[in-house]
Parts: C-alpha cells; sequence; structure tokens
C-alpha cells in the first residue's frame, strides 16, 4: 500500500494514516481524508435535517450538572426529573423539556386520559365512557356509588367493568377468590343471624358478665387508683377478677 493518498478536497496527497478505512475501496481507504470526510457529513446532515444533533454534552460538564440534549444547556441535576432506571439517578432530559416529550406522546394517542387507559389497560378514552353510560354511571357490584376505577383480571389482563373505589379494593384485598369472597359473605351472614337471634332472648337470659363480676372490676380499678396515687403500699393481685 502507497503511503499517501490524493485528497479531492485538499488537492493534494495526505498521509493514508488521514484516510478512513473503507473495504469497498480496490486500495481500502475512503475518497477524502477524515477532516473533508467529516465536514461533508455534517454538510450533508445540514442540508437534511438542519443543524447536527449530538448524543454528548459538547464541552465540559461541572460536577452535580447535566446536559439536556434536547435544548442543548448544562442544568444543575435537580432540574432533570429522577429516575430510578439510569445510573445517573435522573432521566436524559430536563423537567422542562421532559415534559414537551411527555405531552407529545399522550398527544399522539389522543391525551392524557387515553394514553393512560392505553398503557394499563389497553382501551381508550372512548371505550372507558361506552362502559361508563352502560352501566348508568354507577359501580357494576354496588350499584350505588360512582363507578371510577377500571376494573380487570389480575391475571389475564383483561377489562371487565368499572366499580367504585370500596368494591375495586375490596376484590384487591380478597385477591379476587371468588372462594374466600363467598366464605366473607357467609360469614357476615352468619354473625347477622346470631345477633338476631341474640336481641330476640329476654333480657335477664342475655349472655354477658354478672353484676358480681362487675364489681369486681370496679373494686380493682379502685384499688389501682389508690396504688398509683401511692396511698396504699401493695398493689391489688392480679387476675382475680377475670373469673366469673
Amino acid at each position: 500500500m502507497a503511503a499517501t493518498k490524493f485528497c479531492r478536497d485538499c488537492g493534494e496527497y495526505r498521509p493514508v494514516a488521514e484516510f478512513t478505512r473503507n473495504s469497498r475501496q480496490s486500495d481500502g481507504l475512503a475518497f477524502y481524508c477524515k477532516t473533508h470526510a467529516r465536514s461533508r457529513r455534517n454538510a450533508s446532515k445540514r442540508l437534511q435535517f438542519g443543524p447536527p444533533k449530538h448524543r454528548f454534552a459538547q464541552g465540559v460538564v461541572p460536577n452535580g450538572h447535566k446536559w439536556c440534549p434536547d435544548c442543548g444547556q448544562v442544568k444543575p441535576l435537580d432540574e432533570f426529573p429522577k429516575s430510578r432506571a439510569t445510573p445517573s439517578g435522573t432521566y436524559s432530559y430536563c423537567k422542562p423539556c421532559h415534559n414537551i416529550r411527555g405531552k407529545a406522546s399522550k398527544d399522539k394517542v389522543g391525551g392524557s386520559r387515553t394514553y393512560h387507559l392505553k398503557r394499563r389497560y389497553g382501551i381508550t378514552a372512548e371505550d372507558a365512557d361506552a362502559m361508563l353510560e352502560a352501566q348508568g354511571g354507577l359501580c357494576a357490584i354496588c350499584e350505588a356509588l360512582p363507578a371510577e376505577h377500571v376494573d380487570h383480571d389480575h391475571a389475564t389482563g383483561v377489562v371487565r367493568q368499572l366499580l367504585c373505589f370500596n368494591c375495586n379494593g375490596g376484590l384487591g384485598q380478597f385477591k379476587d377468590d371468588p372462594g374466600v369472597l363467598r366464605a366473607a359473605a357467609d360469614y357476615v351472614e352468619r354473625h347477622r343471624e346470631r345477633q338476631a337471634a341474640r336481641t330476640d332472648r329476654p333480657a335477664d337470659t342475655r349472655p354477658g358478665r354478672s353484676s358480681a363480676h362487675q364489681r369486681r372490676v370496679r373494686a380493682r380499678l379502685l384499688a389501682m387508683r389508690e396504688y398509683d396515687a401511692g396511698r396504699v403500699r401493695h398493689p391489688p393481685p392480679p387476675g382475680l377478677i377475670l373469673d366469673d
């Protein structure tokens, strides 16, 4: 290989070390030297897309600062949104540029409401409004409170219906388990029946503590107050008043 090559833009021979590699050429070198190849590439970008954009800051970035690729400014780190997904702990773009990008992403799918519904449940705002109208605006379970939450099957991700805050939270607490929900319903009904049966008993036969037990409780409380006030030397014996 020759030690020099002619650069058409320079109009003179340059050392081969000043040319980039190009395997498609017979000599394995580019047409132009590195300096003019770079200037030609930048000129082509300016014609097609405007000024070239850089992925990294052009210059020194002080400690505690970061460069925003969109606005091209170096700003303090607290002017960038927090992120646990990046090594720096912040997003790539400053807060104003980050908000502009976020709004643009939401506008592409029809606004913020549709963006979140589509991202989480796979439905649009129009779909949710149609479900709400079909339910008469009320929760699909209690049919008493406004339907404000999209309920979906956590195993399959399929949207079911719209629920109120209480019913949606209740299903989540019971892990969407029909068996546990039925057991809870049986539990409530069973205790309601017991309470209703107790209210039908005569007053003197209702279960509960005897009057003698209540007197012993009051006596112990009085003795404890006397002991706490320092008027007696020894506390009352423990545990005796718990026996009926």
